[in-house]
């Protein structure tokens, strides 16, 4: 299938309904209503005696709704060209962390944004003010050491420990460094000697940066402010848990087996857009309540509270990885319905159904020979092989349970030709390909065929209801702490390795797979001949 830019912008459009995207609106709604709030509250004078909205002020407000989209679709993108060679040399658990770590220092940032809009951090600077003689006291820099190195601990590794080797030796050394080099700025600062000057010192420095910069980014006819839009917008896609429809998986894939990775970009950024429409219209939208909220001018520090309130909690989900779970959560319901939507706008489109079309994704015969493939070498050491996540490369071996306890590994299945697939319960387009797979496994599984699912870190509950749910026969394997997903890298849902009799990749596909597909990737394993 070629899919082309239109059809990449109309299922961005359509993707917005998406239950992997819906959850961002709130927490977008409550940091663009916020800024209004504030932009109203502060620009409430200039305001008097009309009810309409200057151009300017809507223009103003329509740009942050850019550079939060822009914010997200930067992500996004990214990580759709991830699935090329980069994601091969910075790996799969160093693709999470990354994510993890925008989510936890980006939700104190919203938490501190909210905080703002509540007046809760200029009070707290006052009251530091007139309590000065308790600055004097040697245990207020140490208690403000000891703080600040707990968050950046948490932040970097999202674990107070001194050293969290889970977090990855790059993210636990940086924040050992960063803390040592805020220990050392304290000393130089004579933070310890005298206390009451460099409190009061940091305090206005803050305040200066804070608050002179952030009225006027909130002034409506200001124009600063923008990079903290941008910065929102990165980090709420930190939240996105991604199933992938149709469209968008066909150009992760596209990219992913070798192909022009400037075009995937050109189709990911027009998704993007097209999934970013919405949010602007939302915006604008937000924009024409200003008239209203200052009819409410004598209740504007009640709204003001809400909002900052709600950003509070958004930052707390986002920090703590809950807007994720969230997520989840909400497409379990919707995701089917978001998936047959999604499908049907496009057969209306393109004028045909979406598994003759979109759903084709990419054929794994244009799937160029540079990429990787090479002859099996049965006779090479396992520590001298070709290990990675390339089309060619030998698959990362792993080890875990089914959800029936029975121990399971890669290498155990070698001789067998093995459709890796990632999944969730809560994945729309999983549960679509899912029945697929279990046609295709009882079809051939006397020819050496096995699909092996691993389950996205949910319950052996959840697993045994979806599996009697569906019928399903083939081995669905735990991977509760998603050790195995980090290994390879994945980073949406479904994501399938179609793997070989000797352990090679021979396919990789991201989205929903089709009797058909499966029948052509099984082709190239020589399975059906």
């Amino acid at each position: 299938m070629e899919i082309t830019i239109g059809l990449a912008l109309i299922a961005g459009l359509v993707s917005f309904i998406s239950p992997c995207v819906l959850p961002l609106v709130p927490a977008y709604i409550g940091y663009m209503g916020g800024r209004m709030t504030s932009t109203v509250a502060s620009g409430a004078g200039a305001y008097t005696g009309s009810s309409a909205v200057p151009i300017q002020t809507r223009l103003n407000t329509f740009t942050h709704g850019l550079f939060f989209v822009a914010g997200f679709s930067l992500v996004f993108i990214s990580i759709g060209l991830m699935s090329t060679a980069f994601i091969q040399q910075i790996g799969g658990d160093n693709i999470h962390q990354i994510t993890a770590l925008i989510g936890r220092l980006g939700g104190i940032l919203i938490i501190l944004f909210g905080l703002h809009f509540m007046g809760i951090l200029p009070r707290l600077f006052a009251r530091v003010r007139t309590h000065e003689a308790h600055l004097d006291h040697p245990a207020v820099p140490l208690l403000t050491g000891l703080l600040v190195t707990l968050l950046i601990l948490w932040g970097f590794t999202g674990s107070i420990a001194v050293w969290n080797a889970d977090a990855g030796p790059v993210l636990a050394a940086l924040s050992v460094l960063l803390a040592a080099a805020f220990w050392a700025w304290l000393v130089m600062q004579d933070a310890f000697s005298a206390p009451r000057d460099f409190v009061l010192g940091t305090l206005t420095r803050i305040e200066t940066v804070l608050y002179s910069d952030t009225r006027r980014q909130f002034d409506a006819a200001g124009s600063g402010g923008h990079l903290s839009s941008a910065a929102m917008g990165v980090v709420f896609s930190a939240g996105w848990t991604p199933c992938i429809g149709p469209v968008y998986g066909a150009v992760l894939t596209m990219a992913a087996s070798g192909g022009d990775v400037s075009q995937a970009g050109l189709l990911l950024g027009m998704y993007s857009l097209g999934l970013g429409i919405p949010f602007l219209l939302t915006a604008l939208l937000l924009d024409g309540a200003q008239s209203w909220l200052r009819r409410l001018q004598r209740h504007m520090r009640r709204i003001e509270l809400a909002s900052g309130v709600f950003l509070v909690i958004i930052g707390f989900t986002v920090a703590t990885g809950q807007l994720q779970r969230l997520s989840e959560q909400f497409a379990g319901d919707f995701a089917e319905f978001s998936v047959s939507v999604e499908e049907r706008v496009i057969d209306f489109v393109t004028g045909g159904p979406a598994s003759e079309s979109t759903r084709s994704g990419v054929d794994v015969d244009e799937i160029p020979a540079e990429a990787g493939m090479t002859e099996p070498d049965d006779t090479a050491p396992d520590e001298a092989r070709d290990v990675g996540l390339g089309v060619g490369q030998f698959a990362p071996d792993f080890q875990t349970v089914t959800a029936d306890g029975d121990p399971v590994s890669l290498s155990g299945l070698q001789g067998d030709v093995v459709l890796l697939n990632f999944w969730a319960t809560w994945c729309g387009p999983c549960r679509v390909e899912m029945p697929a797979f279990q046609r295709q496994f009882e079809r051939y599984a006397e020819q050496g065929f096995t699909v092996l699912a691993v389950n996205n870190a949910e319950s052996v509950e959840d697993v045994f209801g979806f599996r009697d749910e569906l019928a399903l026969t083939f081995p669905l394997a735990m991977d509760e702490r998603a050790q195995i997903q980090r290994q390879y890298g994945v980073f949406s849902y479904p994501s399938t390795f179609l793997i070989d009799r000797d352990g090679r990749i021979i396919a990789r596909h991201f989205g929903l797979l089709t009797d058909q597909q499966i029948d052509d990737m099984l082709a190239e394993a020589d399975l059906l001949s």
